[in-house]
């Protein structure tokens, strides 16, 4: 079933993953990339060419047009797909391997050398030159270290995230989860002094008494499951805010949604990675060999490698995705999202769940539906009255 699922992720993620033009007509466009870096040109005995070279343009722009369109309903599909499973996988890893910290900066080595093999110029055999999968982006050191205070604020956001299920159920951590917009709005008017529209903040009202409920009536409660998740909230509502702010003007060239994740993961682990060997590294040889013993290398490597590739996809779609819609789109897109891992986990894991922990969940999902739209609302309410 794995197998089939990562054969299945993997052939669309070469479509999302592929830099494909906007442009109606990408033929041209592709054909002049390629020539840039691979020589296309025939030998100099070959005979001219007899056909002429119209139809197969005409072929590329419908292969090109075709995946320009199945790249944003495919970003979705695999957004949730990749969600889901990252959610499991990574329950079933803590479950044997008991380093989150550690784990987390595993995930994001594995996203690291994804993305680098990405932007890796490959040699075409037969030929002279290379190729890329992906264009990488060219940014300066000073907009390198803008970035930085976002990468910062993800790196511990991913940390506490990774903590949170390794003591609690995968369900608990995600309603947690969902007070996120609650401490958005606090930093937002306390250090940046932006301050919403009263319904923006009333739709807050639900998610708080949500997550209250689903707290109190937790079967499986852990003080460390709550508190990770509410520091994860802390760090991601801030990289959300930085990452606003960095954003309202371009930075570097080639710097797409895309492209803009794997340069966000490739900071991030530089600066989890030292943190989380000096926290864990005392004892990680000695856990890893009693892990190993007990599920064998050959399939705990498996585990690392689909927990850290789900993550990832899972997040670069997210940011293509989202990108690319409508915000209300994206807040009825994420909270589909989130009740599907929910769901999905519960059934999976068989973890138990009260009648007032399941309503408690809704009510904090549906809050949190309520506060996307609200502020969706609000943003285009302050770029009509600015303009």
């Amino acid at each position: 079933m794995r197998r089939a699922v990562l054969s299945l992720a993997l052939s669309a993620l070469a479509i999302v993953c592929a830099d494909h033009g906007r442009t109606h007509h990408p033929a041209p466009a592709l054909t002049r990339r390629i020539r840039r870096t691979v020589d296309l040109s025939p030998p100099a005995s070959a005979p001219p060419a007899r056909q002429s070279t119209a139809p197969s343009h005409a072929v590329l722009a419908l292969r090109g047009g075709m995946l320009s369109e199945l790249k944003i309903p495919l970003a979705f599909a695999m957004w949730y797909l990749m969600s889901i499973v990252y959610s499991l996988v990574n329950k079933e890893v803590l479950k044997v391997w008991k380093f989150p910290c550690v784990f987390s900066a595993v995930q994001l080595l594995v996203g690291g050398l994804w993305v680098s093999l990405l932007w890796a110029p490959l040699p075409l055999p037969g030929r002279k030159g290379h190729c890329r999968l992906r264009a990488p982006p060219t940014l300066s050191w000073a907009e390198q270290k803008k970035l930085l205070k976002v990468s910062v604020f993800l790196a511990l956001g991913h940390l506490w995230s990774t903590v949170s299920p390794a003591y609690g159920t995968v369900a608990f951590s995600n309603v947690v989860k969902t007070a996120e917009p609650l401490l958005t709005c606090f930093f937002s008017a306390v250090l940046f002094g932006e301050v919403f529209s009263l319904p923006v903040y009333l739709t807050l009202v639900p998610v708080i008494a949500g997550v209250c409920t689903c707290v109190w009536s937790e079967v499986s409660f852990s003080m460390v499951a709550l508190v990770s998740g509410l520091l994860s909230n802390v760090c991601f509502a801030m990289r959300a805010i930085l990452s606003k702010r960095v954003m309202q003007r371009p930075l570097g060239q080639g710097l797409s949604a895309q492209n803009l994740y794997g340069v966000l993961t490739l900071q991030s682990l530089a600066m989890l990675l030292p943190l989380c060997l000096i926290v864990e590294g005392r004892s990680i040889v000695a856990g890893t060999a009693a892990t190993l013993r007990e599920v064998g290398a050959a399939r705990f490597a498996k585990m690392l490698l689909y927990t850290g590739m789900s993550h990832y996809m899972y997040n670069e779609c997210a940011f293509l995705a989202l990108s690319s819609v409508h915000p209300v789109t994206h807040a009825v897109a994420n909270t589909v999202k989130r009740v599907a891992v929910i769901v999905s986990s519960v059934l999976f894991f068989h973890d138990p769940m009260t009648l007032s922990g399941a309503i408690g969940s809704a009510i904090a999902v549906a809050g949190v539906l309520l506060y996307s739209v609200a502020k969706a609302q609000w943003a285009a309410q302050q770029v009509a009255t600015n303009s």
